[in-house]
């Protein structure tokens, strides 16, 4: 049974609202109280406003259809209704969440206290006295201590609430361990020994007295750097890429109240992260932060520079950032966006850039360019680009032979398989090549785009083929896990 294109948007717009409006009934009937930013992370990733641009555009296309127009407009008004209470829901959670400067004075406090290098070793010398086989992994103790003295303080939770908190977090682990391993002990010993009848009573006794102390001496740590916290440092906003964006993850914690700032540009892929068993897309987003925002996230990921990279002050007043600006940091995550191509115009050509690029890939492959250039054998030109033993490179003057070639070949196949897409990317005039990694869906030889997924199951892109320099495969690496989003172009 064929469906009309108006029905079809409609009713993929009605699965929209419905599961968009399911999503926020569920946070309107959650309880009033407080509200952690990890939670806020989760529920602004799934909020509507990402799908707000996708579902407005699929409507707004019908809403002067004389057969579904009517239905178009009905559903746009019941779109904007469920956009306008998830925003409510966020703005709600965002008053009950803990301050930002809270936040980053107790997570600096945290980072404080963990470069001191003997707090972590002396938890693990702890864990080592009740390791029960030698593959078994050590209960960390300091991250466990860190955590829920956080949860308590962030919430602005009072000293003893927070010991407290740190204290059950151990004993929920500890508490009532017996010692596999009494030369692990730290010496000397701190409990007398002569009231216990046996060397294991004893050593259970010695144990337990040392991991409560050390809780104590971790929180009273704590509790001095928080004091020392230094002084906000300014309001002034400022620029900042965070990859491993949604900040939905156990590290991302004490990053997780960014995801309250303003983001500016697009999300863009940052290839994939594990997920329990798979693996899911990992992004890259730019925000504006204000000063004391930006040097403590970047003073806590100070151990993987990728993580967040600052860029320019925004001048004082000023309703937003510079555009070029946001696309110079993006492009440090992902070096192809969107707008790349979009600034070409509907009739662009190849650079030279591209052209020569191509030439130079062709000699290469010369003698199998030409023989798939006559081939009708749409199989074997598909074992060998996947294999990379064969590049499909595009014409310079679209249509022509090469784009006949990728015509004929089995594309939904292509799915299946990693492959390398070489390509232009930049504005014109500040263009470079970079290799991009993904999978390619489809081929429009019409419009001359290959459809073109990032690695780690990101959102399909189209890429014009005047951007692209040549498509292949990687004859190491072929799956998801062994290639990077993108690196750069080798020839």
């Amino acid at each position: 049974m064929s469906v009309e294109p108006g029905q079809e948007a409609l009713w993929r717009a009605a699965a929209e609202v419905v599961a968009a409006d399911g999503r926020v009934r569920g946070l309107e009937e959650q309880e009033a109280g407080p509200r952690s930013w990890e939670g806020y992370a989760r529920v602004l990733w799934e909020a509507a406003r990402h799908r707000d641009a996708g579902v407005r555009g699929r409507l707004e296309a019908w809403t002067g259809d004389p057969s579904v127009g009517a239905g178009a407009r009905q559903m746009l008004q019941a779109w904007s209704a469920v956009v306008e209470r998830s925003e409510a829901v966020l703005a709600g959670w965002r008053a009950a969440a803990p301050a930002a400067r809270s936040a980053t004075s107790v997570s600096g406090a945290c980072d404080a206290v963990a470069a001191d290098g003997n707090v972590q070793q002396e938890g693990l010398q702890l864990a080592a006295a009740v390791l029960k086989t030698r593959w078994a992994e050590p209960f960390e103790a300091w991250a466990a201590i860190r955590r829920a003295w956080s949860g308590v303080r962030d919430q602005g939770g009072q000293q003893d609430a927070a010991r407290t908190a740190a204290m059950r977090a151990v004993e929920a682990v500890w508490g009532g361990e017996r010692v596999r391993d009494v030369t692990a002990l730290p010496e000397p010993a701190l409990v007398a020994g002569a009231r216990f009848t046996s060397p294991a009573q004893w050593a259970d006794a010695e144990f337990e007295h040392r991991w409560q102390q050390y809780v104590l001496d971790c929180c009273d740590k704590l509790e001095e750097a928080l004091q020392a916290a230094p002084g906000d440092g300014g309001d002034g906003r400022q620029l900042m890429l965070v990859t491993g964006w949604p900040l939905t993850r156990q590290r991302d914690a004490e990053l997780a109240y960014l995801a309250q700032y303003e983001q500016y540009g697009p999300t863009v892929p940052f290839g994939s992260r594990r997920a329990g068993y798979g693996i899911e897309p990992d992004h890259a987003v730019v925000l504006a932060v204000p000063g004391f925002a930006a040097r403590h996230a970047a003073d806590h990921t100070g151990d993987d520079q990728r993580r967040i990279v600052l860029g320019p002050g925004l001048l004082a007043g000023a309703a937003g950032p510079d555009e070029r600006d946001v696309l110079m940091l993006l492009r440090g995550a992902y070096p192809y966006l969107s707008a790349d191509a979009a600034g070409d115009g509907p009739w662009a050509r190849p650079t030279a850039m591209v052209t020569t690029a191509r030439a130079v890939r062709r000699v290469a492959q010369e003698r199998r360019q030409s023989a798939y250039s006559g081939s009708d054998d749409s199989l074997e030109v598909y074992n060998d680009l996947v294999v990379g033993k064969y590049s499909w490179v595009p014409d310079d003057d679209h249509p022509g032979p090469a784009a006949a070639v990728l015509e004929k070949q089995p594309v939904h196949w292509l799915k299946d398989w990693v492959l390398c897409l070489d390509i232009e990317c930049g504005p014109r005039g500040e263009t470079a090549l970079y290799r991009l990694y993904g999978t390619v869906t489809s081929y429009e030889p019409d419009t001359g785009h290959v459809v073109f997924v990032p690695t780690g199951g990101h959102p399909a892109i189209a890429v014009p083929v005047h951007r692209i320099v040549a498509l292949t495969g990687d004859r190491q690496r072929r799956s998801e896990g062994q290639v990077p989003a993108h690196e750069p172009y080798d020839g």
